[in-house]
């Protein structure tokens, strides 16, 4: 007779950031990141920063970096998440000449995607470029100007709920003879044999 312990569903988020490009760098000492927010339930959110980087060419950022967040699968779970949206921001950082601090870091653009979209995709992952608007004006782009665009990867993976069985330990003794469980003779030998 065994005993079932049941684990509750859950989902694995997926938020990669790949890269950045069309970025206009107006000094080479600053670096670029990103910082996206995921809803946390009970209207909280988690802020999570990637790694500052320098362009390595022109014009592109790449960072390549992977966050995973795990949550409760439930059904009123997955339909809070549907209603959330991931938002990004396209940051820059000056290096200031005072001892090299950093200064705080200004939004480059911002960004959003919703889960639902995830949700709905094939294989519930999708990999787009986001335009990133710019919070300060509303820029009107020239003929030859590109918008700042940020590739990310969205993916949600549900974990199935496992019921696992686990078997009790059980001793019965047995006789070497007879295989018999209730034997009384004194010319046959008893041996422990688990089951």
């Amino acid at each position: 007779m065994g005993v079932m312990v049941k684990k509750l569903g859950s989902l694995k988020c997926e938020v990669r950031i790949v890269e950045a490009r069309n970025v206009e760098i107006k000094s080479p000492a600053s670096t670029l990141f990103v910082r996206f927010y995921l809803s946390a339930g009970d209207n909280r959110e988690i802020e999570v920063n990637t790694r500052e980087i320098c362009s390595k060419s022109d014009n592109l950022f790449i960072w390549d970096q992977s966050f995973g967040l795990e949550c409760q699968g439930s059904e009123a779970a997955v339909e809070e998440l549907k209603q959330q949206r991931v938002v990004f921001e396209l940051r820059r950082r000056r290096k200031t000449s005072f001892l090299g601090k950093s200064s705080r870091s200004e939004v480059v653009g911002r960004g959003e995607v919703s889960w639902e979209s995830v949700f709905e995709s094939p294989g519930m992952e999708i990999e787009r470029f986001v335009v990133m608007s710019s919070e300060k004006k509303k820029q009107v782009l020239e003929d030859d100007q590109k918008p700042v665009l940020l590739k990310i990867a969205l993916k949600v993976q549900a974990l199935e709920t496992e019921t696992i069985i686990k078997k009790e330990k059980r001793i019965e003794k047995l006789c070497v003879s007879c295989s018999s469980r209730d034997c009384k003779s004194s010319n046959c030998l008893d041996y422990e044999a688990f089951a």
